[in-house]
C-alpha cells in the first residue's frame, strides 16, 4: 500500500472540531500521486493516442512514472480500470440543459458541449467497440440520455421519432468526433491538419467531376463551421417531426 508519508495532515479551522484529516498531497517526489482517477485519466491518454490494444497495466504504469506493480495498490487489475474509465468518462459528460421554450439554440449548446465530451475522451468510442462496457452502465452514464429523450417527447415529438431523433443526435455528434475532428484533433504523421478537408486536392477532371468543383470553387470548411451546418440539418429534421 502507500506509504505514510504519501499523506498530509490537514489541521482543521478555528472554531472546529480538532481532529486532523488525512489528504494525499497532489505531488510527492516530483510525480503526480496515485489515485484511481489519475491512474484512469492517464488511461485515456493512451487510449487516445494509440487506441485499445496497447491498454495495459505496463503502459499505464510507464505513463504515470512507476512500476506496474503501484498501480494495483489502487485497482484490482485491467478490468477494474476498465471500470473507473467509465466512471471518470461519466463524471465528464455534461449533463443536458435542454429548454422546450427555446429548443433549438439549447439543442445546438448541448450538441456543442458534447462534441467536446467526445474530443476530451478520443478513445472511448474505440473501447466500446473493443470491450464488453455494458456492466459498468449505471443510471448516472444513462441520465444524460434519458433527460435528452425526454426533450424530444416534450417537443411533442412520439415515441417513435423520439428515439429516432436521440439517436441521430447521438450519431451525428459522435460520428463527426470519431472521424472528423479526429482527423484535426490527431493527424497522421507528417500530415497537416488544416490542409485537410476530405476533398481530393486535384480530382481527375473526367472521372471526379463535382468533387474536382468543389475544389475548384474552396467551398471546404474548417471543422466548427462545418459542425454548424450539421446542427443546422438536425434541428430541421427535428422541426419535420414536430
Amino acid at each position: 500500500m502507500a506509504d505514510a508519508d504519501d499523506a498530509e495532515m490537514i489541521t482543521a479551522p478555528p472554531g472546529e472540531p480538532a481532529a486532523g484529516v488525512r489528504r494525499r498531497p497532489e505531488f510527492r517526489k516530483g510525480r503526480p500521486t496515485l489515485t484511481r482517477e489519475r491512474i484512469a485519466r492517464a488511461a485515456l491518454e493512451i487510449l487516445g493516442e494509440t487506441g485499445p490494444a496497447d491498454l495495459t497495466m505496463r503502459a499505464v504504469g510507464t505513463r504515470l512514472g512507476v512500476s506496474p506493480r503501484a498501480l494495483y495498490n489502487y485497482v484490482a487489475d485491467r478490468r477494474d480500470l476498465l471500470g473507473e474509465i467509465v466512471a471518470v468518462c461519466r463524471s465528464d459528460r455534461p449533463q443536458p440543459q435542454l429548454d422546450t421554450g427555446r429548443w433549438q439554440e439549447s439543442l445546438r449548446t448541448y450538441c456543442r458541449e458534447l462534441r467536446a465530451w467526445y474530443r476530451a475522451h478520443p478513445g472511448m468510442l474505440a473501447l466500446a467497440r473493443a470491450e464488453d462496457l455494458t456492466p459498468f452502465a449505471s443510471v448516472g452514464l444513462l441520465r444524460a440520455d434519458d433527460l435528452l429523450v425526454g426533450f424530444f417527447l416534450d417537443l411533442g415529438l412520439s415515441p417513435q421519432n423520439a428515439y429516432r431523433a436521440w439517436s441521430v443526435t447521438v450519431l451525428q455528434v459522435s460520428g463527426f468526433a470519431e472521424v472528423w475532428d479526429a482527423w484535426h484533433d490527431r493527424p497522421p504523421p507528417g500530415s497537416d491538419p488544416a490542409a485537410w478537408t476530405g476533398v481530393p486536392p486535384d480530382p481527375a477532371a473526367g472521372e471526379l467531376p463535382h468533387l474536382r468543383r468543389l475544389a475548384a470553387e474552396s467551398v471546404v470548411e474548417p471543422p466548427d463551421a462545418l459542425f454548424e451546418a450539421v446542427l443546422a440539418m438536425l434541428i430541421a429534421g427535428v422541426e419535420a417531426m414536430r
